[in-house]
Order: structure tokens, then sequence, then C-alpha cells
């Protein structure tokens, strides 16, 4: 279960030497630009998350849109968990384990197709809410439970279901990620 839970970004991971000559005072002007951004954003309603930076097996680094969720359990408490926010996916995909974890009520039985080839999953609704500062948004959606217990893989938000209820904006360099929610 500690794979799901929300990991948080530290400068000694990114590997970042504070005291090479004026970074402090160069930071400082970047983060107040930075923030004063934030809020505008949060002004037009967006929510604006940095891009995480998560330890793969061979000791690096992945730098990726992963996002805090709050994930609604079927007995109506929240666990809030980290999400990859995946464009390349079609569903939103739910480890087996984090399901049974959650409590979601599992449909029959299906096969899908991916990167590694057909895998068994089974649908299930799945509500969460993506929250930052007072704006808050909860999506419920269909998703698929991937059966198959020895991937490793975190909870995705795919395209259907997730994609749909937002603008999303990938910003690859700065290494953040842009939510609108799409008014209905």
């Amino acid at each position: 279960m500690g794979r799901y839970l929300r990991q948080e970004n530290h400068r000694a991971q990114q590997g970042l030497d504070e005291t090479q000559g004026g970074y402090c005072q160069m930071q400082d002007a970047a983060i107040h630009r930075e923030n004063s951004q934030e809020r505008n954003a949060h002004l037009l309603m967006a929510l604006l998350f940095r891009y995480v930076h998560v330890p793969r097996s061979d000791k690096t680094l992945r730098h990726a849109p992963f996002i805090p969720v709050l994930a609604h359990s079927a007995e109506g408490k929240l666990l809030e968990i980290i999400a990859l926010v995946d464009s390349g996916a079609d569903n939103i995909v739910i480890p087996r384990d984090l399901a049974e974890i959650l409590g979601l009520k599992l449909g029959d039985a299906l096969e899908t197709a991916g990167i590694g080839g057909k895998v068994p999953v089974r649908k299930a609704s799945f509500t969460f809410t993506v929250k930052q500062g007072r704006e808050a948004h909860s999506v419920t959606a269909t998703a698929l439970v991937l059966m198959d217990s020895g991937q490793d893989i975190p909870l995705i938000l795919g395209r259907n279901g997730f994609f749909e209820q937002f603008d999303i904006t990938f910003r690859q360099k700065e290494e953040k990620l842009v939510l609108k929610k799409v008014q209905h």
C-alpha cells in the first residue's frame, strides 16, 4: 500500500546544490514569479501540479505527471494517493490491491490490450477527487481493475473518464501539468 501514498518532492532527490554561486537569489526570484503565476492560475480555476520525481528500481528518478487524488472507498472514506496522468492510456486503470483496499465492487471479467499484451481486467465504478487549495473536482468514472497483481503499476488516469472532464496541458519543459475543469 505504501506505493500509493502521496510522495513529496525534496530538493535532495532532485540533486540540487543550493550553495552554488547565486543560486539562492535566483531561486527566490523564480519562486516568487512562479507563486504569482500559480495564484493567477487558481483565479482562472486551473489546477497547477509539478511533476513528481519518483525513484525507479534502477535508483534513477522518473520525472512524471503524477498528481495527488483523494480516492473514495465503498465505506465513504478518503485515501490520498498519487496517480499518473497518462495521455497514452485509454482508460483509468486501478491495480487490484488498491481496488481491494477501497472495497470497489468488481464487474464481469474482461481482457484488454496494452503495451504488455492482453491482461485480465474487471470494470468498477471509481470516484476520486482532484483537489488543490479551495478548488476541488470529483470524478466518477468506469475504471478497469488490473487483475494481475504481479505488475507494480500506479493508479493511471487515462483518457476515458478523466481527460473528458478537464482541459489538460502538459508543460514538459517546466515539468508541470495544468488541469482546468470543463464546464458542461
